[in-house]
């Protein structure tokens, strides 16, 4: 039986295999070269810049767990630099130089000079030194494994070497030696090449190996090797001309040791068909640029594309599917660590040019969704974890410090699924789906809906950092510089009530569980700025946010909600209603979908009647009062926190009235709040919690941005979008160069912001080029 990683990564590429054989002759892609910035000689295992990320993009591909770099000095032409390797959820940088080749002639090194470029999927290297001429390709060509194509042209006899250095310091502050003594890289020759062994490291936050895992080279070419310390050099003859091949794997465990030794047998057999193949998949996946004229237009799909295929990940550890992470190079980001919020995003994006990776990475998400009697959380079934990856949480048996369950993610679901669903039309696999859906959506009324009208709320599990074990609210009570931490959801109000410094962090969960964690209707807001507010006439209590506990009809605590509706939430919810309504009818289900439709029907009528505010052309969360208004409302809108995106998400998900849509276009495209250098950032300028290097609360988020151009374009105002899309498109810095695709930028200066490579920032614009809103 075949491993999970190999079994579902090859199902994922054998589909693609037939294109190759379909293709009439070879495309060129030599007008998508360097989309992306690819060189880099890291000196540190963990290089970090001014965020924390990574400042190299290597090349990752085919869900593969390692990746590769560009060389940028004349020394280290002829290899490939880096070997980034991602150790089960962190990435790191393995050598100075890893199969640097080096060419003899008599005994005289010649010195190779050339260029280096890449290409989607690909990696490129044309050296030339006297009579002889070094072209080297490297492909991914499997779920673990590269290959490096390495064509040497002469008529002498040459002497071949290969160098590699291990790295020794692993970051800015500390050696390998004083930070992990007993990781301990190890070389060991082999009779096709080398391999370095990694003791076991459990530091949940920095890095984290088996004790088994390892990275294995393997070449065509008979060679010869001598290992000194953390430095090997290798050797072989050559009369003249020769080709041979190249293969790089990361292996995390014993087991995939075994099957990678037997597939890198199989690659060597027939080293060029598995090129071929790989060229052949990406023609596939760069098929949507066909309908772009504008080469400036093409490459920046195309570097999207590359940074969701970068950030692919094959089955390892506790995920058993293949999955799509934010970002390979950002620090807390890597692996196979997998968000609900960002899943729906990259797998509508995934859809049209990789539709396999878009439904995985969707059943990755569901694949931990909460059953019926979880001994964990025995009350949240149907409920899908804010985060999961390659170990589980202490609570579940492992050591991840990244696993989270203290909160999910917006109900837009069955948005992604049915996306999915329409690029090839795999009704099994949605009816395998639906159930899931409907749990996930029975979740959020049972859990998440405390008046019980029908509209969720954002808030908290229960978790040791939200209440003790009698389920009472824990909270952090701050006097001066003294911290101290209280029980008891009274004791919380009561000292708000006097005007006490008190936070509780089921704020952060429940901000967590909208997709924007510092956001201002979350009551999020700097001491410095409240004072501004103060003292120009503002009350503090307007930030001050309060809870709800949450219970069954026998009396039993579930967890919390804010006590205020979140219109953004609800927006997601008619939508995810609708979707499922529309999932009914494809499935033959008529009475279920018609369900689901009175359903939609009544938060749409809510949302308009309840959640926008005349006065300012805007809609906004409202706040939950012991008693509903005479209108039904729950309470009235929080216009005082000020306007953000979650404004403009009853045009995406079609709430708005026509009346009320050109309200909030006026506001969109209104220089005092949204229409800055690069717009539509997520607090308005004229938010009292606005500042344009804030993460939630000013930066530019591409889904935001697309959530607020997608809507004007439901409503006719086509020309807006398309005007917002071409201020985002020529101010955000580097985006239409070959810099990353970033997490934000600064809507004051387009400056980069965030994590690099970032996948839904890829998606969003992915869907901006392929869905009309740039001109031809």
């Amino acid at each position: 039986m075949k491993t999970p990683f190999l079994r579902t990564a090859n199902t994922l590429l054998i589909g693609l295999f037939s294109a190759l054989f379909c293709t009439q002759g070879q495309t060129s892609n030599e007008y998508l070269q360097n989309t992306l910035t690819r060189i880099g000689e890291p000196n540190m295992m963990k290089p970090a810049d001014k965020f924390g990320h990574s400042p190299f993009n290597p090349l990752f591909d085919a869900g593969a767990w390692h990746g590769h770099l560009l060389p940028s000095s004349a020394d280290e032409l002829g290899g490939f630099t880096g070997h980034a390797l991602i150790q089960e959820e962190y990435l790191t940088y393995l050598a100075k130089r890893f199969d640097r080749l080096q060419v003899f002639k008599n005994g005289r090194k010649l010195t190779l000079t050339g260029k280096v470029l890449s290409e989607p999927g690909k990696l490129i290297q044309h050296l030339k030194a006297e009579d002889v001429t070094v072209t080297l390709t490297l492909m991914f060509v499997g779920p673990r494994t590269s290959l490096v194509e390495t064509k040497v042209e002469s008529d002498s006899q040459l002497t071949l070497k290969f160098d590699g250095e291990l790295l020794t310091q692993f970051d800015q502050k500390r050696t390998l030696e004083q930070a992990h003594p007993q990781l301990q890289p190890s070389l060991k020759a082999t009779p096709q090449g080398i391999t370095v062994h990694f003791n076991q490291v459990r530091s949940p936050y920095s890095v984290l190996t088996s004790g088994s895992s390892a990275y294995v080279m393997s070449k065509s070419l008979a060679i010869t090797t001598r290992i000194q310390g953390q430095n090997y050099i290798s050797q072989a003859d050559i009369m003249g001309t020769t080709t041979f091949y190249t293969l790089f794997s990361h292996v995390l465990n014993a087991q995939e040791h075994t099957k990678v030794k037997q597939r890198h047998h199989a690659i060597l057999t027939a080293p060029k068909e598995f090129m071929q193949a790989s060229q052949a998949r990406w023609q596939q996946y760069l098929m949507p640029l066909q309908q772009l004229k504008r080469p400036e237009q093409q490459r920046l799909m195309a570097k999207s594309i590359e940074t969701l295929i970068g950030n692919w990940r094959s089955p390892a550890g506790a995920i058993t599917t293949d999955t799509v992470s934010p970002s390979v190079t950002a620090r807390w980001f890597s692996g196979n660590l997998t968000w609900p919020w960002d899943t729906w995003k990259q797998a509508y994006a995934l859809s049209d040019f990789h539709p396999q990776l878009a439904k995985a990475n969707i059943d990755t998400v569901f694949n931990q969704q909460i059953q019926t009697g979880d001994t964990v959380r025995p009350q949240d079934t149907g409920f899908l974890p804010d985060l999961i990856g390659y170990n589980l949480s202490r609570e579940r048996g492992g050591d991840s410090g990244n696993w989270n369950e203290r909160n999910t993610k917006p109900s837009l679901a069955a948005w992604a699924v049915l996306k999915a669903y329409e690029s090839d039309q795999d009704k099994a696999w949605l009816a395998a789906l639906y159930p899931k859906l409907k749990a996930y959506r029975a979740w959020w009324l049972r859990n998440r809906d405390h008046n019980q009208n029908g509209i969720p709320e954002y808030g908290a599990t229960l978790d040791k950092a939200h209440n003790n074990e009698q389920g009472e609210l824990l909270f952090i009570h701050q006097q001066g510089k003294t911290k101290t931490t209280k029980y008891g959801l009274a004791h919380y109000r009561k000292l708000l009530a006097q005007g006490e410094q008190v936070f509780a962090p089921a704020q952060t969960a429940a901000s967590w569980e909208s997709g924007r964690d510092d956001a201002a209707t979350f009551g999020f807001i700097s001491k410095t700025q409240l004072a501004d507010y103060v003292s120009q006439g503002g009350d503090a209590t307007d930030w001050q946010v309060d809870f709800a506990q949450n219970r069954d009809n026998t009396g039993k605590l579930l967890g919390y909600s804010l006590l205020q509706e979140s219109v953004d939430q609800a927006s997601y919810f008619y939508t995810d209603t609708l979707y499922l309504a529309k999932i009914a009818n494809t499935l033959n289900l008529p009475d279920e979908a018609k369900q689901f439709e009175a359903d939609a029907k009544q938060v749409k009528s809510y949302i308009n009647r309840c959640m926008f505010d005349a006065n300012t052309g805007f809609y906004y969360d409202i706040r939950i009062n012991n008693k509903p208004l005479k209108n039904g409302c729950a309470g009235k809108p929080i216009v005082e926190r000020g306007m953000g995106p979650e404004g403009w998400s009853p045009l995406f998900n079609q709430v708005a009235t026509a009346t009320q849509a050109k309200q909030v276009r006026d506001v969109m495209m209104n220089p005092e709040t949204f229409y800055s250098k690069v717009p539509l950032g997520t607090a308005a300028k004229n938010n009292p919690a606005y500042g344009p290097n804030i993460y939630w609360r000013g930066r530019v988020w591409v889904d935001q941005f697309y959530f607020g151009v997608k809507g004007l374009q439901h409503y006719g105002y086509n020309q807006e979008a398309k005007q917002l899309v071409k201020r985002f498109l020529t101010h955000a810095d580097g985006l239409m160069e070959n810099a990353p695709i970033r997490e934000n930028y600064n809507p004051e200066t387009g400056e980069q912001q965030g994590a690099p490579n970032f996948s839904w920032s890829a998606a969003h614009i992915f869907m901006l080029l392929n869905e009309g809103f740039v001109n031809q």
